[in-house]
């Protein structure tokens, strides 16, 4: 019998469409070899701290800006959370706050993940039909530091894969 090199996946969603493909990825790869799966969703406080601080972000605003992207944050937890339940799977889910690459890093360390799944996104390369891979600062740091292997998902038609899956 082959041994398996997963057991926890730990899946860092934020909303964007990527994210939410990466999360139904981790959802079937979840369901097909039987692994446990936590989903981490990071307000960027340590952004806002920062736009405060530079005057960029009035203290008035802040708490309603912070309020709102919660809300948003548990929105998206939820919905992937569903996504789950459709498909038969358990998740953990955790809503974190600070810096996002140093919350995700520390949940994979808490969770012992074995895998780090991250959206990636595309970007046309300047010609027509060339795409060129885009990370963020936040993913290079964790590409660079994670303890365990990161995947960057980008799986096209992705949705209607799930659907049947």
């Amino acid at each position: 019998m082959a041994r398996t090199f997963f057991k926890k996946i730990l899946v860092a969603v934020n909303g964007h469409k990527s994210s939410i493909h990466t999360a139904m990825y981790a959802i079937m790869m979840a369901r097909t070899y039987n692994l446990s799966l936590k989903i981490v969703y990071v307000v960027d406080s340590a952004t806002i701290k920062y736009l405060e601080m530079n005057n960029l972000l009035l203290s008035e605003e802040k708490s309603a800006f912070l309020n709102q992207l919660t809300q948003d944050e548990v929105n998206i937890l939820s919905y992937v959370a569903g996504l789950a339940r459709t498909k038969g799977v358990q998740i953990e889910s955790e809503l974190l706050s600070g810096g996002v690459f140093n919350e995700i890093l520390k949940a994979a360390e808490s969770f012992n993940a074995d895998l780090i799944l991250l959206g990636g996104s595309e970007s046309s390369g300047g010609k027509p039909g060339l795409k060129k891979a885009m990370l963020s600062r936040d993913q290079n740091e964790i590409l660079a530091n994670a303890s365990c292997p990161v995947l960057i998902v980008q799986k096209p038609n992705i949705e209607a894969e799930f659907k049947i899956f």
